[in-house]
Parts: structure tokens; sequence; C-alpha cells
């Protein structure tokens, strides 16, 4: 998929009507998603802050709703196992950035769109999958997103986003893998990301 449409839909992703939410949307699935996307259009793409104070707001929804170890362990394989603790540590710092900025450059796109949660599913025996739609003002503006989620001890956690068939987590996979053989493993994969975060760091401020 074309990184500039899959980070248009994440961003406009973050969009719904706002629904009044008590704490029961930690275990419920759509009401999860509708929350993600209550406080991402209230606190990030409609506050009158700098993007750099948007970054951070959204790193903050991130790293609360997402879980990025889990994401971090499936993207680099079997690679993961045979890392050291401290270039892991590296690798989730950096992996974290990288989309953090990367959705973040892509926030001043959105114009209206909404997203409506339309079913849910079982995912194995511990997950859910939610089936939304983003909808734009246009006739043809429309597109299927799935949260693949996960149950945890605090409650439920985002461990990928399938757009149109297209999944996050399996698309970094195969990316992060011809860098990993191209750079010599993963200080390599470290290497490249550190050097994409800084020049997406460099368009927020």
């Amino acid at each position: 998929m074309n990184r500039r449409r899959f980070c248009l839909i994440s961003a406009t992703a973050l969009t719904c009507p706002a629904l009044a939410f008590a704490q029961e949307w930690k275990s419920d699935p759509s009401a999860f998603v509708s929350h993600f996307a209550q406080v991402g259009i209230v606190e990030v793409l409609e506050a009158k802050i700098s993007q750099k104070e948007k970054a951070e707001r959204f790193r903050t929804l991130f790293k609360g709703l997402f879980d990025i170890p889990a994401i971090a362990r499936f993207v680099v394989g079997r690679f993961w196992r045979t890392t050291p603790p401290a270039e892991q540590e590296k690798f989730l710092k950096v992996f974290e950035d990288v989309i953090v900025y990367t959705w973040n450059r892509r926030f001043s796109e959105y114009n209206g769109q909404t997203l409506k949660v339309e079913s849910t599913a079982p995912d194995g025996t511990d997950g859910s999958v939610v089936n939304s739609r983003i909808v734009g003002k246009g006739s043809n503006d429309s597109f299927a997103v799935q949260w693949r989620l996960r149950n945890r001890d605090d409650g439920l956690r985002v461990v990928d986003v399938i757009i149109e068939g297209v999944s996050m987590a399996i698309t970094y996979r195969q990316e992060y893998a011809t860098i990993i053989s191209q750079q010599g493993g993963m200080p390599g994969l470290i290497s490249a990301l550190e050097s994409r975060a800084r020049d997406l760091a460099k368009e927020v401020g």
C-alpha cells in the first residue's frame, strides 16, 4: 500500500462523532475504538497547539492504547529472540518514534472524515476484531478499517490496524526484513530507523 495513503488513513482513523464514555470502554471493543477516535480528534487533530505538541499528545495516546512491545516483536520476527536486551530497548524506542512522527506528519490533511464502527467479532481466545469504515466527503472517499485488539491485564490494546486488507504490522514486518537482510541484522535496522526518525522529527519542529 502507498505509504502516504496509509498514513493519511491512519490519521483520519482518529475521528468519529463524540460519545459519552465510562470506564467500560477499556473492555468493550467497539467503545475502545470509538474512544481512541474521540480522544484523537479533541486532543490532537483539532487542538490549537503546535505540531510538536500534537506529536507528543499522540505519542501518549499511542502508548496507552497500542501494545507496542507485542507489535515490535512481531515486526522483527525471529530476530527478536537473538537481539540483546539493550538493542531491543533501542529498537522499541526508535520504532515508537517512527510511527508517531509518520502519523503526525499527516494530521494537517484531516478535513472532516468520520469513523463508523460497524461490527465486532472474536479473534482467537483473547482478542477481537472491530470492523469500521472511514467515510469522507466524496462519494468514493470510503475505506474499510479493521482493528485487531488483545485483552491485557489493564484493558484492551491494539496489535494491528488493517486497511482495505493491508495489515500495518505485516507491512512493517516485510519492510524491516528487507532492511535487516540488506543492512546486516538488527543493528543495521536500528541505525536506518534512527536516521528516518531524525528526518521525520525535523518536520515536526
